[in-house]
């Protein structure tokens, strides 16, 4: 593979990660207005959660079905039928205003993303570090950027916001010279792939919903988070040495950031400053790749936030940016992954769960007692509760879950 046809397949990637990871976290509207009835609030709070979850089930199947063809064509082919997708409700999301379509909005991005996603995947061999690099900026920078350039005017009916013009057309464009070009290999396929990250998504809605329907009872609390712990752990055992690294690094990422407040002035400088903070992370980790390593700094930052006189704006800003850098880290260390084996590892960043929701406070959901389930990403626009500490030590044992989970994968990988 020439430089130039290998750097355009990494662009591709990355700007497909960052748009589909950007679709499927759906964040909210700054400006959004919604009434209704409290049966159409639950429809819509709900359908965010729900439409991530139907999109990275779909990607993870897609992958898996695309990989068997070995045909890079067809998998970008199916990229650009999701982009397209999305382009289209960016361009009726401008002119409608109707309750039913903001919930099949959702939807329909959800399942956008997931075709784009998993064409992605299938052909992520050669590029799966910059895909799941540029997820998991979607994941740490898309409702900054909302929160900071605020949301188109839509006359109040924008409840998410799509992806942006300056990202679609980038990510389409970039997709549409691969194709031309041709070129790149098809991933493995990963048979197990669908199944765990059927069982995690599963496992996160189920978690997230009992969490929220009792949000102040401590103890259930921890229980589910164990469990949702758990079962990414298992879900990792199942995939194995290759793929279950991945998974175990999002769940560890998404744990870390879950105690991090948002610095309330962020800038379009900090955006670009976390943006290179992830790719410098990125690069180092192939270079230097370390799954233990990184999972044990993201350990050791997360435990840093039980110090006592620890938290300030500025102190939470600097966490953010290490927390970019080493979570960078932490993906570049894990090298390619099979397909659908990609997407299962993804499946944290995206799909609300136990860790996304526990500590939260009560009225950090928009729509009050409307939704049961809530899908604001911790750290990004969240409320936290009250006992920081207490959450911050819940997440350190989760954290410290995957990096004994990731020593016992590594003795397996070595046998």
């Amino acid at each position: 593979m020439t430089t130039a046809r290998r750097t355009l397949d990494l662009l591709a990637a990355v700007l497909v990660g960052v748009t589909a990871g950007w679709a499927l976290l759906a964040p909210l509207a700054t400006n959004f207005a919604v009434g209704g009835s409290e049966r159409e609030l639950t429809l819509l709070a709900t359908s965010r959660p729900l439409a991530a979850a139907v999109g990275i089930v779909l990607a993870a199947a897609v992958a898996g079905s695309l990989a068997p063809r070995r045909s890079t064509r067809t998998a970008r082919v199916v990229v650009l039928l999701g982009l397209a997708l999305i382009v289209g409700v960016v361009f009726v999301n401008e002119r409608a205003a109707q309750f039913e379509w903001l919930v099949a909005a959702n939807y329909v991005t959800g399942i956008a993303a997931g075709l784009a996603l998993g064409g992605a995947a299938a052909v992520a061999v050669d590029t799966g570090v910059a895909l799941t690099g540029g997820a998991f900026a979607a994941f740490a920078l898309a409702p900054l950027v909302v929160s900071v350039a605020g949301s188109p005017d839509g006359g109040g009916a924008a409840f998410t916001v799509a992806p942006p013009w300056w990202l679609l057309f980038p990510a389409a464009a970039a997709t549409v010279l691969a194709l031309l070009v041709g070129g790149g290999r098809v991933a493995g396929v990963s048979g197990r792939g669908l199944a765990t990250t059927a069982a995690v998504v599963v496992a996160a809605l189920v978690t997230n919903a009992v969490i929220v329907a009792a949000p102040d009872e401590r103890t259930r609390t921890a229980v589910l988070l164990a469990v949702f712990v758990a079962a990414a752990l298992a879900a990792a055992f199942v995939l194995g040495p290759g793929d279950g690294p991945l998974l175990l690094v999002t769940t560890a990422i998404v744990a870390a950031a879950a105690s991090l407040g948002v610095p309330s002035d962020t800038t379009v400088i900090g955006l670009a400053v976390l943006g290179v903070a992830v790719a410098a992370g990125v690069v180092a980790g192939v270079r230097w790749p370390s799954v233990v390593v990184a999972l044990t700094v993201l350990a050791a930052l997360t435990v840093i936030g039980l110090v006592p006189g620890i938290r300030t704006e500025l102190l939470d800003a600097t966490r953010w940016l290490v927390l970019a850098a080493v979570a960078g880290y932490a993906l570049g260390s894990c090298g390619g992954a099979a397909s659908s084996g990609l997407v299962a590892g993804l499946s944290v960043l995206f799909v609300p769960s136990a860790l996304t929701v526990a500590g939260q406070a009560v009225t950090s959901d928009p729509l009050g007692d409307a939704s049961p389930l809530r899908s604001l990403p911790r750290g990004v626009g969240a409320a936290l509760e009250s006992d920081v500490q207490w959450l911050t030590l819940a997440m350190t044992m989760a954290v410290l879950a995957t990096i004994a989970a990731a020593g016992v994968l590594r003795q397996r990988d070595d046998r």
